[in-house]
């Protein structure tokens, strides 16, 4: 890949704005896709991404491409987009040179990106779903990444990070019934193939032959998986500054206030140890730190990059990312979840393992209606009948004022370490 002059680009970012950032992120990746049992593809990339922002004015305009002998026509661009753009009331300037807090990328040095090893997984899931004889793998997936990022201002930051990722996947069939298993981590030790492989052809071949139940609430344990697609992810928006600021929040005007059980926490934990995402730094420039979001069931902050933080008239919490076309976009780092904490499949229960529809939920209202799927009966740590056609109604953020459990251990994810959660009188129709 052709090198990039990162203080050229600057040089004339500055002559054209007041305020210039580039931010170029190099990754390596190859997925590798199996179908009935046989590698049906494989695909191989290597490239780059530019993004420029630039500030003329108190007006913000961003543009990104991924060939290098574009750099000017991407620079115009970003100065067009300023130039359409409303200045933003009260913005303070990109980020600062300042010092960071030393710790660990996400990068596993070892690891190869390379058709034998994502054969190698492949071949692992595989074995484990051999536990099951009964069920037949359908499609399974690898995907091994490494990259590496510059951000670097006008201002004087200059900032490098590393990361890796490798991803699986896989899903089966038994007798009509299906499952489905999956991780991601940035470090090979982090993940169990066959186990992932197990627990696919588990569900698959335990799902047969479910039972009708009968319409009623019921005390529901969510796996981990259906808490951040469901719970989490609607948390995470609600406290969004973006959303927050254009009224598009439940929250809006909660700041300060109860919003959840006095027992329940959420932090946003960007080192946390077991977190798959460590950030010292978001791709503004601003350091990371662990915060609460909410604290002993108050709501203490809401989540801003640089620009939401100027229009809401306070600070950045450092939350900034970068979308595919180089705007910023804002997350937790490592949402985590503090509450009461139990066995939580030890009491009768309607265990679900996946949902369908999560997608359809109300981010504003947090109400959903979904279908599960590998749903369960479950008792004394078991999963003991297996429950056919039913939907789950409820609301998000009531589920977090109610008296929630969580399970002691919690799996990671991009953006979360999300426990499995036990809820009282949902109502399963």
């Amino acid at each position: 890949m052709s090198e990039i002059d990162i203080d050229a680009i600057l040089r004339q970012g500055k002559s054209l704005a007041d305020e210039v950032e580039v931010y170029v992120s190099r990754y390596e990746d190859l997925s590798l896709e199996q179908r009935q049992m046989a590698v049906s593809s494989v695909f191989e990339h290597a490239g780059q991404n530019i993004y420029i922002r630039v500030v003329k004015d108190g007006k913000i305009g961003v543009s990104a491409t991924s060939d290098p002998t574009r750099i000017a026509d991407c620079m115009k661009a970003a100065v067009s987009s300023a130039n359409l753009s409303d200045a933003i009331a009260g913005w303070d300037g990109l980020s600062r040179k300042t010092e960071i807090a030393n710790g660990p990328d996400p990068f596993d040095e070892s690891l190869e990106i390379s058709a034998d090893v994502a054969s190698e997984y492949l071949e692992r899931m595989n074995a484990g779903a051999e536990t099951y004889k009964e069920a037949r793998v359908v499609t399974a997936g690898v995907t091994l990444l490494k990259g590496a990022s510059i951000l670097a201002n006008s201002n004087g930051v200059w900032l490098e990070r590393k990361f890796t990722d490798i991803s699986l996947g896989i899903d089966a069939i038994c007798e009509g019934s299906t499952g489905y298993d999956g991780d991601s981590a940035p470090f090979a030790s982090r993940l169990n193939p066959e186990k992932i492989g197990e627990q696919t052809a588990f569900y698959a071949t335990a799902s047969r032959g479910g039972e009708m139940i009968e319409s009623k609430k019921y005390d529901v344990v969510f796996s981990e998986n259906v808490v951040d697609s469901l719970v989490l992810e609607l948390f995470s928006d609600a406290v969004n500054g973006r959303n927050v600021i254009t009224g598009k929040s439940i929250y809006a005007n909660a700041l300060g206030e109860m919003v959840a059980n006095p027992k329940i926490s959420l932090t946003d934990s960007p080192m946390a140890e077991a977190g798959d995402s460590w950030r010292r730094f978001d791709t503004e420039g601003t350091p990371t730190k662990q915060f609460d979001i909410v604290r002993d069931g108050v709501l203490t902050s809401f989540l801003y990059d640089k620009k939401t933080a100027a229009q809401a008239k306070t600070q950045t919490t450092g939350n900034a990312l970068r979308a595919g076309n180089g705007t910023t976009t804002i997350s937790p780092h490592c949402l985590t979840i503090s509450a009461p904490t139990e066995d939580v499949l030890s009491r009768p229960c309607l265990f679900v393992k996946e949902v369908i529809g999560a997608h359809t939920a109300n981010p504003l209202t947090g109400e959903f209606s979904v279908e599960v799927a590998n749903a369960f009966l479950a008792e004394g740590g078991k999963l003991l009948r297996p429950v056919k056609k039913a939907m789950l109604a409820g609301n998000v953020f009531d589920i977090l004022k109610g008296d929630i459990t969580i399970s002691e251990t919690a799996k990671a994810f991009s953006g979360a370490l999300v426990p499995q959660m036990r809820i009282p009188d949902l109502q399963v129709i």
